[in-house]
């Protein structure tokens, strides 16, 4: 274990990799170990003189159980054009060790004569991988130079973050594949998909089939409709844990419900046409409030739970029994955000009725954080979004959050000042790279992580998905990954900066953030 003392802490000024500071003093070698260009920055670093150079034939040893961290060593290798095989003698080796002291995704990277990467579980392993693949060249060289260093690395929270609206519009399998894998390389965990709203319904339920019949069919753009059938969930699922990323479906209840009332009418109150929405929404009045909708207002659908609580809980079970057979994470979302009209009354026993629900498919409770008004068991988890809500009385009972303040992290925002097609109504002057990077959950009280919303009303296409989300979502892995006393944004910039070839090699359309110097 590497002692204390050789934290990394320092900001200091960021070269090539495997550049060190030629000196007799151990310290000054083990200090400029930040100029090693990872992201998220490892917890704790040890440069050592020398290097090490690696053929384009060499031999590896691999765990039999450590399928996942073993499949992205052989495909980096592959990537590198490295051929390999198993020998007893490997230049590179996946060590499983259950006695090592860090968490399960903690892992230690040995680099001397050989490259060992040694974890106590297979995700561990897997993070390791995604270390060394920084350290390498994101292109086939006719060798390969490593510096010599030891690494010692876990995340300070369990929670590391993205949210893709697939609901406002529509976002293909083939995407949500390529977004799984950008995010695994920058150690993020958990992707939040928001499956449901006014504007789609993109699940297959089989016991409501025109949920997605009429539901999925519509979409913001009005171009962008579409759904994923149960056995493309799995198929996304199983390829998301090959990377070690879990799924949590969001299924926006009782509000943003409008793709579903217009597949089942019989979901709304009677009087819904005769009762204009509280919210004035000028587009949704009338046979309108019963109709598909392509527009952007909020806060004015409901489930009817009021005045049908048999039909409408019913609906609910069938849904989320459906929902939970299909995901393994814990967690079930239901949104349970900006419910604006008429059914506002009836909202904190509605939430509290759900959970119970969840609570009877072995699940835990995830919802947004006007949730915390009904009466929800304490191991619910709450995502925080509002910056001025008063959260204090969800942590009196010991709910924990998932911090995703809109302004520092809602990546519909723009990167900078003025950028078109994206929203002000949270942060004026949009959110940039370094916005983002300011946020310190450690100033949050129960808090298991960070995650990044990118809502979709003004994101019609992959490369404006792109365009919102990167760089930015490797400021929310650092932020989530590394702590505070190690961050530092300049540094953080400059180490960045160096990984643009690695987000070139996965076919990202980043946004080109000048302080980048990628122009």
């Amino acid at each position: 274990m590497i002692k204390k003392l050789l934290y990394v802490i320092l900001p200091l000024a960021l070269s090539a990799c495997g550049n060190v500071e030629q000196s007799g003093d151990r310290a000054t070698e083990t200090t400029t170990a930040s100029t090693l260009n990872l992201v998220p920055l490892p917890l704790a670093v040890e440069q050592i003189p020398g290097t090490l150079t690696l053929g384009k034939t060499i031999s590896i040893q691999t765990p039999a159980n450590a399928l996942h961290s073993t499949a992205a060593l052989t495909s980096l290798l592959d990537q590198l054009a490295i051929q390999y095989n198993q020998n007893d003698n490997a230049v590179i080796s996946l060590v499983l060790d259950p006695s090592l002291a860090l968490s399960e995704e903690g892992y230690t990277l040995s680099i001397d004569e050989a490259v060992t990467l040694k974890a106590a579980t297979d995700a561990g392993l897997f993070y390791a991988v995604q270390t060394l693949r920084q350290l390498l060249p994101a292109e086939a060289r006719s060798q390969y130079t490593l510096p010599k260093v030891m690494i010692e690395d876990q995340p300070q929270y369990p929670w590391r973050g993205s949210m893709l609206d697939v609901a406002r519009n529509f976002i293909g399998v083939d995407y949500l594949k390529a977004h799984i894998e950008r995010m695994a390389s920058f150690k993020l965990n958990k992707l939040h998909l928001h499956l449901t709203d006014d504007q789609g319904w993109r699940l297959q339920i089989k016991s409501w089939p025109k949920l997605t019949e009429i539901g999925g069919s519509t979409s913001v753009s009005g171009s962008n409709g579409g759904f994923y059938t149960q056995a493309q969930m799995r198929d996304i699922i199983t390829f998301a844990q090959q990377h070690q990323v879990e799924i949590i479906p969001e299924i926006d209840l009782p509000g943003h419900t409008q793709a579903a009332i217009a597949a089942y009418n019989e979901l709304a109150c009677d009087d819904v046409i005769t009762s204009p929405p509280q919210n004035q929404c000028e587009d949704v009045v009338g046979d309108a409030r019963l109709a598909p909708y392509e527009g952007t207002c909020v806060g004015f659908s409901a489930l009817c739970a009021s005045q049908k609580p048999d039909l409408v809980y019913r609906f609910v079970e069938d849904v989320l029994t459906e929902v939970a057979a299909l995901f393994p994470s814990p967690y079930l979302h239901i949104g349970g955000d900006e419910v604006l009209n008429e059914e506002a009354d009836a909202f904190p026993e509605f939430i509290s009725r759900v959970d119970q629900i969840v609570a009877s498919l072995d699940r835990k409770l995830l919802a947004w954080e006007e949730a915390s008004v009904g009466d929800i068991r304490s191991d619910a988890l709450l995502q925080f979004w509002n910056d001025d809500y008063d959260i204090a009385p969800a942590l009196e009972k010991g709910i924990h959050l998932v911090l995703s303040p809109c302004s520092y992290t809602y990546l519909d925002h723009g990167n900078y000042n003025g950028q078109p097609d994206t929203y002000t109504w949270c942060a004026k002057e949009g959110i940039p790279l370094e916005r983002v990077y300011s946020l310190m959950p450690e100033n949050y009280q129960q808090v298991v992580g960070v995650e990044a919303p990118m809502w979709s009303e003004k994101v019609a296409s992959d490369a404006t998905a792109d365009n919102r989300n990167w760089p930015r979502l490797a400021a929310i892995a650092e932020v989530s990954w590394t702590p505070a006393q190690q961050r530092d944004y300049g540094a953080f910039t400059q180490r960045l900066s160096a990984l643009r070839a690695h987000l070139d090699s996965m076919g990202i359309q980043y946004y080109r953030a000048p302080e980048l110097g990628w122009d």
